[in-house]
């Protein structure tokens, strides 16, 4: 195959249905955090709780599924994976960045909190250059600092935004970035369902002893919350899997600044933070910076 051989038809689909993911997982992951702020602010469970439960009732329902027929989850599937060891320090790695996360969002607006931990697509980028080799052109570059400018546009620094929160948010975005490029090289051995799976796994197991020091009454309501939250995010999780096996992780790194204008949507809809004309600008130059990074062929 020549070296400037154009794209196959089917690569153009699988490039796009990537995209299609990583949007979808940012709408998800916005809804998701919401939910857990609630979680939060409401209801008084600790984000250490919120993450623990999540954890928990995914991994209750594999278990149930170990024994029902061609559900294609075994005990061998969920104790010796393939790269056992890799999956779960990635595991380990989304658990840290869910508790950062959900930290985040307690402490700050849905759109501030948002935009400052979706400085992962920008590590995302580099890290799949330096890491996973893939191409770091100066459009996929480009891509991810107009959308990084659009996020600054969006959250406007200096806004008086909590110091911890912001911490928080970086914290969670530098290892929700890592974790993205290990899911990436995995991608030959591991599935989405392992991927789940060993995130209910480890975060289970770690989380256990820390979380009794904090346990707070889980009523009725948090009850439901815990569930929605758990079905939404694990969709999240999913979807942005599915996406890493099918493209560069460089390539989708601007698209996920997206989950800003679903975060925006939110804070207008249930707070109603109308967004301002700086705001709308920022919205522009993320798309942008997501249609120019998704022009270069790998």
């Amino acid at each position: 195959m020549q070296p400037n051989a154009p794209a196959s038809p089917s690569s153009d689909r699988s490039a796009w249905i990537a995209v299609g993911l990583t949007v979808l997982s940012g709408l998800l992951y916005v809804i998701g955090y919401t939910l857990s702020r609630s979680l939060v602010v409401n209801h008084g469970l600790s984000p250490l709780q919120v993450t623990f439960l999540r954890c928990v009732v995914v991994l209750a329902a594999g278990l149930v599924l170990i024994g029902v027929p061609r559900s294609d989850v075994t005990w061998r599937r969920l104790l010796r994976p393939p790269g056992a060891w890799t999956q779960r320090g990635a595991a380990a790695l989304l658990v840290g960045s869910n508790v950062l996360a959900v930290l985040a969002f307690s402490l700050m607006s849905v759109t501030a909190a948002s935009a400052l931990g979706f400085t992962a697509p920008l590590i995302l980028a580099v890290l799949g250059g330096l890491v996973l080799r893939e191409r770091l052109s100066a459009e996929r570059l480009l891509g991810t600092l107009l959308g990084f400018v659009g996020m600054l546009a969006i959250v406007k620094p200096g806004g008086g935004v909590s110091a911890i929160g912001i911490a928080a948010a970086f914290g969670g975005a530098l290892s929700y970035a890592v974790y993205q490029v290990m899911i990436r090289g995995l991608r030959g051995a591991a599935t989405t369902l392992d991927t789940i799976l060993q995130v209910a796994l480890v975060g289970t197991v770690l989380l256990s002893l820390p979380v009794i020091v904090d346990w707070h009454p889980v009523g009725l309501v948090a009850a439901g919350l815990v569930l929605a939250v758990t079905v939404v995010q694990t969709a999240a999780l999913g979807s942005i899997a599915a996406a890493l096996r099918r493209s560069e992780a460089s390539r989708l790194a601007p698209w996920q600044f997206t989950a800003l204008l679903w975060a925006m949507g939110l804070d207008a809809v249930l707070f109603q933070a109308v967004p301002t004309p700086i705001g709308l600008l920022g919205c522009a130059l993320i798309v942008a910076g997501g249609v120019l990074a998704q022009r270069t062929r790998a």
